[in-house]
């Protein structure tokens, strides 16, 4: 079976333009180990939403650059319809909203949608293994925590982001 490698917003922030090096590096990782990072549908457009009144010039975009070059894709939307998709970004959601001690309510949608992607593809049984890339802690936390409870707990590996970037930089030196 294959391996699922999810992206955030905040992961691919990170790694900046196509110039960085960052982004350099973490594009020459995927491709040297055949990895092509999912982004649900909510992280492509926190990604690419723009604020025309702020600028008139646009400039291109990191996320389409990466998806040009293949090792970046926007993943199948999500099926709300499936009861475990609907019970994990619940879920989330709250952990998210108990770990940063506000109401539920106001917790981007994005976060619990790494983990709703994660449940969505291991319990179609089109993945054995969902690794879930996040510079946010409580997302990260929370995705294992609530698709542990799910019966998923040995399927889910959070990577934080920084970490994981701060490797890949140190192991060129």
């Amino acid at each position: 079976m294959s391996v699922l490698h999810i992206a955030d917003t905040g992961f691919l922030v990170a790694l900046g333009a196509p110039d960085n090096q960052r982004y350099r590096r973490v594009r020459t990782f995927a491709q040297r180990n055949g990895i092509v990072f999912a982004v649900p549908q909510r992280v492509y457009e926190e990604l690419t939403t723009t604020d025309i009144s702020e600028s008139t010039e646009i400039e291109a975009i990191p996320v389409d650059a990466a998806i040009d070059d293949g090792w970046v894709r926007v993943a199948e939307p999500l099926d709300y319809t499936n009861p475990a998709v609907s019970k994990t970004m619940d879920g989330i959601q709250r952990y998210i909203a108990n770990a940063d001690g506000r109401p539920a309510d106001e917790i981007e949608r994005a976060d619990p949608a790494l983990g709703a992607l994660a449940i969505q593809a291991l319990s179609s049984g089109d993945v054995s293994h969902a690794y879930i890339y996040t510079t946010d802690i409580a997302a990260g936390e929370g995705a294992e925590t609530v698709l542990a409870s799910e019966g998923y707990g040995d399927a889910v590996t959070f990577v934080n982001g920084f970490r994981f970037i701060d490797d890949l930089l140190s192991r060129s030196r």
